[in-house]
């Protein structure tokens, strides 16, 4: 049967909005194997040699290490941060998650460089390094997407009752936590360690801001390249598009594979 015209009109303006988004991807990724590609409707030829530069480029090497440990140190640090408070506010105090889902819109509201820029001016006269001022804005930037698939994962099951059922069986709150809520969300903390890390590896704006030169991250250093060297900043593009696409894929086949995920999603929505 074929489709009719309703129905060929939407999945014609779809093909189109896919095909505008991703030409440019691919066309970067061609480009980055290319030996020349001037004045030609595809490159003279395909060769590796510019991946292989890059990678043995020491600039690189330490440019992917400080976005790694960046990401890394994020993610620890926002989990600790975020998820007592989430814990407390759906066992304990209920009333608090409409005051966090608040706070939780600020950081879509407030830029990036007045975020920092504030920062900066709140703890210029105090002797902390400003990597944990980094730490600190970044953490803060992911706090939309660390709380709602958190909460979300809260949402899903009574785990109030089966707190104070533990409790009522001899548990303490830490051995409750534990044994109980923590084995039950741990899909929800990995999906959330995951959006937090990707947030800090490609953040750009507050790490070249805060830090600049001296802490040059893979965005910073991309960033750099397209300046100076055209063929090499679309090699470390392609290189970065490929690191999200796996963590894109990977948080793709958690979603689907966790059924109290897709509920909460649902029940949260009504």
């Amino acid at each position: 049967m074929k489709p009719s015209k309703h129905q060929l009109i939407p999945r014609l303006v779809i093909v189109l909005i896919l095909l505008y988004l991703v030409a440019p991807i691919v066309a970067t990724g061609i480009y980055s194997f290319s030996t020349s590609w001037v004045n030609t409707i595809l490159p003279e030829g395909l060769t590796m040699r510019w991946y292989g530069q890059l990678v043995a480029s020491p600039d690189f090497s330490a440019a992917l290490i400080r976005s790694l440990l960046l990401g890394v140190m994020t993610t620890i640090f926002g989990l600790a941060c975020f998820l007592p408070i989430i814990f407390y506010a759906n066992v304990y105090e209920p009333k608090l998650k409409s005051k966090l889902r608040f706070i939780t819109v600020l950081p879509f509201t407030i830029p990036g460089i007045i975020l920092v820029t504030g920062l900066i001016q709140v703890y210029q006269n105090i002797a902390i390094p400003k990597i944990i001022i980094l730490l600190m804005a970044i953490t803060l930037l992911s706090l939309p997407l660390t709380y709602q698939t958190l909460d979300n994962a809260f949402i899903a099951l009574d785990y109030r009752s089966m707190f104070e059922q533990a409790l009522i069986l001899g548990d303490t709150p830490i051995k409750a936590f534990l044994k109980v809520i923590l084995p039950n969300i741990k899909s929800a903390i990995f999906v959330a360690s995951l959006l937090t890390f990707t947030t800090a590896f490609g953040e750009y704006v507050v790490t070249n801001i805060l830090l600049g030169g001296d802490f040059e991250t893979l965005k910073v250093y991309m960033y750099r390249l397209m300046q100076s060297n055209g063929q090499a900043s679309s090699v470390l593009t392609t290189i970065y598009f490929a690191i999200l696409a796996v963590i894109s894929l990977i948080l793709i086949l958690i979603i689907r594979r966790n059924p109290q995920h897709q509920a909460s999603r649902s029940k949260d929505d009504i």
